[in-house]
């Protein structure tokens, strides 16, 4: 099984796709359940509660239960954000499943592959990791033409080093972090709220943030009780 591909940023280049999962929020109550020997057969209006008092309350292990598996492809930027939540993870090694392409073994094949936004945006005042708005129309296209110009250098110098024989895990030193990469994220239910949660808060950046709502889009129907009760107590 795999769930239409999305392209959140929109570049004809980003991924991600539903590869695989486990579980639905019939599983969460019965996991929640299970310290009373008791199992629903179908959800209902008191299972649904139920979900909401465990979101609400942080009883997080029954959101353990359900696992996604996705395949993401981002620019590397995007994949050094979401690696945070990786190493970062109190739910230990076995809960978290992240397998990355290397540029080690593969090289680069395309000078298109780096992403190169739209628009900029500006740097805020009072908040360092955090922009908003554009900058004025005349000031994005040059910044455009400077962007592209340090990508197709990057690219340059790549290519060079490799037709002089040097190796792919020490030419990639030269790449900048617009290139793109790929990985399978394999995650609970938990983790996953937990991303969306700080992901599509105030002060992250736009480009995760998109991605963040395409998991949104692709979990919706596995998990719609779920969904539904998290955002009304986040939103």
């Amino acid at each position: 099984m795999q769930s239409e591909i999305l392209d959140p940023l929109n570049d004809g280049k980003s991924r991600i796709a539903l590869l695989s999962h486990m579980g639905s929020d019939l599983d969460i109550v019965n996991d929640a359940r299970a310290s009373f020997d008791k199992v629903s057969i179908d959800l209902d209006e008191k299972d649904i509660k139920l979900i909401r008092y465990l979101i609400q309350h942080h009883h997080t292990s029954p959101f353990r239960g359900v696992v996604f598996k996705f395949k993401v492809k981002a620019p590397l930027f995007v994949a050094r954000q979401w690696w945070k939540h990786v190493i970062a993870s109190s739910h230990n090694d076995e809960q978290v499943g992240w397998n990355e392409k290397s540029f080690r073994y593969v090289a680069i094949e395309d000078s298109e592959d780096f992403y190169v936004p739209a628009s900029f945006r500006q740097q805020s005042k009072s908040n360092r990791q955090a922009t908003f708005g554009e900058i004025p129309e005349e000031q994005n296209q040059q910044a455009l033409d400077i962007y592209r110009a340090q990508c197709e250098a990057s690219y340059k110098a790549y290519k060079d080093l490799l037709e002089l024989g040097v190796g792919r895990e020490q030419a990639r030193g030269v790449l900048v972090p617009s290139v793109y990469t790929s990985w399978v994220w394999t995650v609970s239910l938990q983790s996953v709220l937990h991303f969306i949660g700080l992901r599509k808060g105030e002060g992250a950046q736009q480009e995760i943030h998109f991605y963040a709502d395409a998991i949104s889009q692709l979990i919706q129907p596995i998990v719609p009780a779920t969904l539904q009760a998290w955002r009304e107590l986040h939103d």
